[in-house]
């Protein structure tokens, strides 16, 4: 009998050779599908089933969580109008804002038990055979969305510096919130966790100030739910694209209470599988080149190409997924799931990489 999808990641976590490496890819969000809890699922169980990935990062609005708290988004009017680029009021405006927020429960926000029941019934769909891992993000990472988002971070370095008791409240609301959050997801059945980090912002913290808010917050987050789960992923969103401060900076992130890592290892500034290997015994979820630099606003709705699946010659596609899988396969050894660095915006190219994987299986069969 095939193993399940969440038999093959339990592997993949236990170091075991499997016929074929674990792989998983997430995309733009689903901006129609997210304002509604049938919606969102049917999206959700209509990706798994077409590509078996194994484990589902819930794609939810990358502004849910302050919009719960009055953020108000625009409303989408095409498939590219992704929330996080279309805010129209900031909830935080001054620092006096942060005093106003107060922590929620799942029954005072209809965002939040809008996804907590598409979570759950995605999870009623797969029965336990799929990992589902609800996207969240980390204290520090909201915070800087309910401020200015991610082209104006540095506005909440200012907070941090100038404002600093009312921000300090503010994170301790959103903890305490994320918490209950995470709660309910995984009593919606949740196996763990796609855990949003923006490494450019922990850069621009400085090592002190992420310490301080950034990795002790997050992992306050994660302890909290951790013997309830067991597949939590720190996602370390972009960088610099320079080599010693995006090293660096994940680095930093190396000692989270978490099963794996997913970074963009493609990009020349990270650091490669292989050398991130050497650091840590976890998961790292990687290898794909999902975009490309610098990241403006064109770049991050998906315009262009610069990604792995990009191009008109399939067989060059096919080469260079080839060359990706097999230097993953190599630097992270089996403890890999292959991922892109963050959400890839070529699915009609996903069954390529699958007929590389394929190839990967059936040459480990042989050996075998």
């Amino acid at each position: 009998m095939a193993m399940t999808h969440t038999q093959r990641l339990k592997a993949a976590v236990a170091g075991e050779h499997l016929d074929r490496p674990c792989a998983a890819f997430w995309g733009p969000h689903l901006n129609f599908e997210e304002l509604d809890a049938y919606d969102l699922a049917y999206a959700m169980i209509a990706n798994e089933d077409a590509y078996q990935w194994d484990f589902i990062k819930f794609d939810f609005s990358g502004m849910y969580f302050p919009e719960a708290f009055g953020q108000k988004i625009a409303t989408p009017l095409h498939a590219d109008m992704q929330a996080w680029l279309n805010v129209d009021t900031w909830r935080i405006n001054h620092a006096k804002d942060w005093l106003t927020l107060r922590p929620l429960k799942v029954k005072d926000s209809e965002v939040f038990q809008r996804n907590v029941e598409a979570v759950k019934r995605v999870c009623d769909h797969y029965q336990g055979d799929v990992p589902v891992l609800p996207t969240v993000f980390s204290p520090v990472s909201m915070a800087g969305e309910f401020v200015a988002g991610f082209f104006d971070q540095e506005k909440l370095i200012k907070m941090f510096e100038y404002d600093t008791k009312e921000v300090e409240y503010g994170l301790q609301v959103i903890e305490e919130t994320l918490v209950n959050l995470m709660e309910a997801y995984v009593d919606a059945g949740a196996a763990g966790f796609f855990i949003g980090m923006q490494n450019g912002l922990d850069q621009k913290m400085g090592y002190e100030l992420f310490k301080k808010y950034e990795f002790d917050g997050t992992a306050r987050i994660v302890n909290a739910i951790k013997d309830k789960t067991w597949f939590n992923m720190a996602h370390l969103c972009n960088g610099s694209g320079i080599k010693e401060k995006d090293t660096a900076s994940i680095e930093w992130c190396l000692d989270l209470p978490v099963t794996a890592f997913n970074y963009t290892d493609t990009w020349e500034s990270m650091p490669s599988l292989a050398e991130l290997r050497k650091k840590t015994d976890k998961v790292l979820v990687g290898g794909i080149n999902h975009l490309r630099l610098p990241l403006d606003r064109s770049v991050m709705n998906g315009a262009g190409g610069g990604n792995d699946f990009a191009g008109a010659d399939r067989r060059l596609i096919k080469k260079t997924l080839r060359s990706r899988v097999d230097a993953a396969i190599a630097g992270a050894g089996d403890k890999l799931v292959i991922a892109p660095g963050c959400g890839c915006y070529e699915p009609h190219r996903f069954p390529v990489l699958s007929q590389v994987l394929d190839e990967v299986e059936a040459e480990r069969a042989a050996k075998a």
